[in-house]
């Protein structure tokens, strides 16, 4: 394993770009978890059992609620993490 592969940070973004999150990984033996930044709450493991396959937001710029699948938000962790070089990257939600 690599010095970064395992770890990796995705910005979740509403589709007006503002940040409503990130899903992150921080070491290779950590668990993945779901950080709604500090004036919002608590991170929280993710997927969570109850999200029934959508993963859902609450943008408070916009002040309007997003998601995006949670498949398809796991697959880009999930490239990010097996990357070498790349940490950091960024997924738009879409408005619900």
């Amino acid at each position: 394993m690599g010095g970064n592969e395992g770890i990796g940070i995705l910005q979740l973004e509403c589709p007006q770009g503002h940040g409503v999150g990130r899903v992150l990984r921080e070491a290779a033996f950590h668990a993945v978890q779901y950080d709604p930044g500090a004036a919002v709450g608590p991170r929280e493991f993710w997927p969570q059992e109850d999200d029934q396959g959508r993963f859902k937001a609450h943008c408070r710029h916009c002040d309007k609620p997003v998601w995006e699948s949670s498949a398809t938000l796991q697959g880009k962790l999930s490239e990010l993490m097996a990357s070498e070089s790349e940490t950091r990257a960024s997924a738009t939600l879409q408005y619900l």
